[in-house]
């Protein structure tokens, strides 16, 4: 005797709420299936993730790699004949799933809560404002010529974010697990674990070889209205990367050969970084552009895209505008705007589990496990 389905309404009713299209207008035709250029012949998307939504199947809809492998390139939506917006269904998927999987809950309900806001820019606030005022340098700026690091030592900067990025790490790996094991109890294993298929993975992300392959392999001519995409998304990537390595660059420097901050702009690690921010600010400049101008046609921009896309740009400019405030000589302006820079920076890595951001654990995960169940497959 088959198994009744036991539908969650409320859980299809979350994802029309975060963006999905009309899921009524989806009769099951296998189009955007079929036109999708990277869906994989033996775990097809996006049809199953259409009908699971439609009958309320949380568990099976989440515990899926698929909703992790998409890469948003909205082929699927612009071939679909009845306009059920495929891509946006995926998209819904993956806000929730990064719910879903939040360890601890409540911090993925307030990233995606715009009353959680204020609470969330209040935490890092506090904190450095605390610490200032302790410092003596609430009410009072440092004599002579701007150093940061006189105004806020290094050491206590560090302090802070390895503390708060250690609770992060924590999050990113419990959310990484669950979701993991979810994969394995709806897929009835994981092929023999990780460990061969994890460096394969490492460098296709580093390539980004998937998001050429959604140009190199499109089925028509047909606008999807992400064509930008695999651009601004390696500028994106590979300019934060530039950012993270300028970062570890200077603790370096600083603590292994005692060269101390502000260095040159000339000195290669500033033009790194330097380089990589003005790749960031293109990249979203673009990015925002296109969702305006292109309104809802390749999908909806949800509350969690743009405050994605808000607090990275913002976190880059006000670097920027803090390195200009610097060289103009400028304390009181400057170090306000290097602590709202700290603030953002705050902001942008220690919730990286529970924000957009989390798609940087979340799609790791589920390509770790797809290619370990391929490479298990290959070797039966």
């Amino acid at each position: 005797m088959p198994a009744a389905v036991k539908p969650d309404l409320a859980f299809t009713r979350e994802i029309l709420g975060l963006g999905a299209g009309d899921l009524g207008s989806c009769y099951q035709c296998g189009t955007c299936s079929v036109v999708c250029p990277i869906s994989p012949p033996d775990n097809p998307f996006p049809r199953k993730e259409m009908i699971w939504v439609q009958w309320g199947l949380k568990e099976r809809a989440l515990a899926n790699s698929s909703i992790w492998l998409c890469h948003q390139c909205a082929t699927c939506t612009t071939y679909c004949p009845r306009d059920a917006k495929p891509a946006s269904v995926m998209a819904a998927l993956r806000d929730a799933s990064i719910a879903h999987y939040a360890a601890p809950a409540f911090m993925g309900r307030a990233l995606a809560d715009p009353r959680a806001l204020p609470l969330l820019f209040a935490i890092p606030a506090v904190i450095f404002l605390v610490l200032l005022a302790w410092l003596g340098h609430l009410g009072s700026l440092p004599e002579g010529r701007i150093v940061f690091s006189k105004f806020i030592p290094i050491l206590y900067i560090e302090g802070i974010f390895v503390a708060f990025m250690a609770l992060a790490v924590l999050g990113a790996l419990v959310g990484g697990v669950r979701y993991w094991r979810a994969m394995s109890r709806q897929m009835g294993g994981d092929g023999g674990g990780p460990q061969r298929a994890l460096m394969p993975t490492v460098l296709t992300i580093l390539r980004h070889r998937t998001f050429s392959e959604c140009a190199s392999h499109a089925p028509g001519e047909r606008r999807t209205h992400k064509g930008h995409l695999h651009r601004t998304h390696l500028a994106v990537f590979y300019g934060f990367l530039g950012l993270v390595v300028t970062t570890t660059s200077v603790g370096i420097g600083i603590y292994a050969f005692g060269y101390l901050t502000p260095w040159p702009l000339w000195h290669p690690v500033k033009l790194l970084g330097n380089v990589s921010g003005l790749a960031v600010i293109a990249a979203l400049a673009v990015f925002a552009y296109r969702r305006i101008a292109d309104g809802e046609r390749a999908g909806k921009s949800t509350y969690s895209d743009w405050l994605f896309l808000a607090i990275l740009l913002l976190t880059t400019v006000t670097g920027f505008l803090t390195q200009a405030l610097r060289l103009a000589d400028l304390p009181r302006l400057a170090y306000p705007m290097y602590v709202v820079h700290l603030i953002l920076i705050f902001f942008l890595l220690v919730y990286i589990p529970y924000s957009k951001f989390a798609h940087l654990v979340y799609r790791t995960v589920a390509m770790l496990y797809a290619a370990s169940r391929t490479r298990a497959a290959e070797a039966r």
